[in-house]
């Protein structure tokens, strides 16, 4: 799992964001047959091997208004910069994986609603399963499996819509923003202040700091952009934001960037992580974080712990 899918699934495993983001992208007929407030998340993840290559996955369950049946509500994450060759025999191939769970725990069969969730800077076009199909007879087409599935492409939205009409919660405003311009660097750069400002509130009432690291995270393990950059973008929005990347956790992780770099130049990096990761528990980082900024496993982590 890159960094990408990492910060998606942490932002979204969050119900009140994932409620938002459907809130904000779902057709206006589909949206009013689902009791959003009964949204469960579902721990399992249905991408298998083959579909690990360009998806990752997280499932809600929300029953239906007019009726007991539950709906799967699958956010995929295209972690690929480039629309997939062939999506439809993906998503098939995924919704197979639900319903092949549910039939062996002997669950009833749920509608499942794919939601791709797309960041690339190449234009997805979304086309029908039997388009695919060229010059055959209209007899045949009931033959071929009839699906649909709802795509957020958040390169085609505008900053301001975005920030101002699409989202409602601040994090899915920041997530969309860096994800908008994940490929383009100097662009990111040139608007990370921008991007931020958005945590202002959490920075200055230090709420939800974890998530709001996991962000500051994801800007210097996935961009050049360094920590003293970040720095002073913080302190101009707010007077504490400063002392968040000067935190240990944040100078670790600096460290932990430039030692994944390092990895295969110089022999003793092994020590150098270690190292990194012991400090890292001492200051109560996540496991999975520390995995994140060293490169070990957690089993490793954990073996050091």
């Amino acid at each position: 799992m890159n960094e990408h899918d990492k910060l998606f699934k942490e932002i979204e495993s969050v119900k009140e964001n994932a409620a938002d983001l459907i809130c904000s992208t779902f057709p206006s007929d589909i949206l009013v047959e689902l009791d959003i407030d009964t949204l469960t998340l579902d721990n399992n993840s249905y991408v298998d091997d083959n579909l690990n290559e360009h998806f990752a996955d997280l499932v809600y369950f929300c029953k239906n208004r007019n009726g007991n049946n539950s709906v799967a509500i699958s956010l995929l994450f295209e972690h690929k910069s480039s629309k997939p060759k062939n999506e439809y025999l993906q998503l098939l191939r995924y919704m197979i994986n639900i319903w092949s769970y549910q039939e062996k725990n002997k669950l009833d069969l749920s509608v499942v609603i794919p939601v791709i969730f797309y960041h690339g800077n190449k234009k997805w076009k979304v086309k029908t399963f039997k388009e695919k199909f060229i010059g055959i007879s209209n007899n045949f087409y009931r033959f071929i499996p009839d699906f649909s599935y709802i795509l957020t492409d958040i390169f085609r939205y505008d900053d301001e819509l975005i920030k101002n009409k699409l989202f409602k919660r601040k994090f899915n405003r920041v997530l969309a923003l860096l994800f908008k311009y994940a490929y383009n660097e100097k662009q990111l750069k040139e608007k990370l202040y921008d991007i931020l400002v958005e945590l202002k509130d959490y920075i200055d009432d230090e709420t939800d700091s974890q998530r709001v690291i996991s962000i500051l995270a994801y800007v210097l393990l996935t961009t050049g952009i360094s920590s003293e950059t970040v720095n002073n973008t913080l302190c101009l929005i707010s007077d504490k934001g400063g002392k968040i990347v000067m935190t240990t956790g944040m100078k670790l992780i600096e460290k932990g960037k430039l030692e994944g770099k390092l990895e295969g130049i110089n022999e003793g990096i092994t020590k150098g992580k270690a190292e990194t990761a012991i400090a890292m528990i001492k200051e109560s980082i996540p496991l999975e974080m520390i995995s994140r900024c060293t490169g070990l496993t957690e089993e490793e982590i954990a073996s050091i712990k």
